[in-house]
């Protein structure tokens, strides 16, 4: 992704900045580290260290030396360059630190696409919590799990439960299977029109999930025998899309 004039403006002033750290805390092979730095710069999105070891393969081969890179970007993080992510189930990821621009981040838990977001009010509210309770804020951050408009568009308008993503809540909307196997699901609760909260979801073990404020270890042939569609909003805001 390009950058935009006042991203180029802010990049030069952070590489100028970093330029001086470096200096300050005499540190060596500064040129090499201020490449690095322009590599990542460059990319307008949040990046794995492999990612950035291949942008910089194709622009600086041989500044390509995994301990020399993993040192650099330590560097840039500990002198306020960059900021260390590691959200759910993702390798560790980098993103910019641009200074003033706090922002969160929405995380497809199905496609793996990340999206920052600022709210306004939102930052207000948080600020007011910490007022009331006389705490004195130093950073916060705010990740929203999900899925993405583009996985909820490929949805189908149902699916086996154990197709449904960790930390969805689905409505059971058919049972599939004899009598015996109706009669001994509804025992545990799951009937049409129930709702369910994925806790967990391993193909190589039972598939956790809450219904009825229960937890439930449902085997992978149960799993695909219930029929749900997407329920909206999570179970504690009290709230149903549809």
């Amino acid at each position: 992704m390009a950058s935009s004039p006042g991203n180029k403006i802010e990049h030069r002033l952070d590489r100028e900045q970093f330029q001086t750290v470096l200096q300050a805390f005499k540190a060596t092979r500064i040129t090499d580290r201020l490449l690095i730095l322009d590599a990542f710069l460059s990319v307008e999105k949040h990046v794995t260290i492999f990612e950035l070891a291949e942008i910089i393969s194709a622009r600086h081969p041989e500044l390509l030396d995994e301990a020399f890179l993993q040192e650099t970007m330590g560097m840039f993080c500990q002198f306020g360059f960059a900021r260390r992510l590691n959200f759910d189930n993702k390798e560790t990821l980098y993103e910019h630190l641009h200074l003033g621009k706090h922002h969160d981040h929405l995380i497809c838990t199905k496609c793996g696409v990340i999206q920052e977001f600022r709210d306004d009010i939102l930052e207000d509210r948080q600020l007011g919590i910490a007022d009331s309770y006389n705490f004195h804020p130093l950073q916060h951050k705010t990740e929203i799990y999900g899925l993405c408009s583009k996985c909820l568009l490929l949805r189908q308008p149902s699916l086996p439960l154990y197709m449904a993503a960790i930390g969805e809540r689905v409505k059971i909307t058919d049972i599939m299977g004899g009598r015996e196997v109706k009669r001994r699901l509804t025992d545990m609760g799951l009937i049409v029109g129930a709702d369910i909260e994925v806790i967990s979801s391993d193909p190589a073990g039972p598939q956790v999930v809450i219904v009825n404020d229960s937890r439930l270890a449902l085997g992978a042939g149960v799993a695909q025998k219930i029929m749900v569609s997407h329920a909206g909003h999570r179970r504690d805001t009290g709230k149903d899309t549809g």
